[in-house]
């Protein structure tokens, strides 16, 4: 996968599904249960953001082989 497609999945599209339309839906009269409509629709954001970084992950970064990272967790001391 290219990086730009990835940049534009993994990030643009979780973006724009909030950023610009939560303001647009928040004027609307619209109401489900006493919640608005902007308030459904970021609940609907989650899963759609889940879904756009997983799709990066196997489009891309599956195959990469894992890092071993050395770490000293005791700060030297013996």
């Amino acid at each position: 996968m290219p990086p730009f497609l990835r940049y534009a999945i993994g990030i643009g599209i979780p973006f724009l599904s909030v950023i610009p339309t939560v303001p647009l839906l928040n004027r609307l009269p619209v109401a489900f249960w006493g919640v608005p409509l902007g308030i459904w629709w970021l609940f609907a954001c989650i899963p759609l953001a889940s879904l756009c970084l997983s799709i990066c992950w196997f489009g891309h970064d599956r195959r990469r082989p894992e890092e071993h990272i050395e770490t000293d967790y005791e700060g030297g001391r013996s």
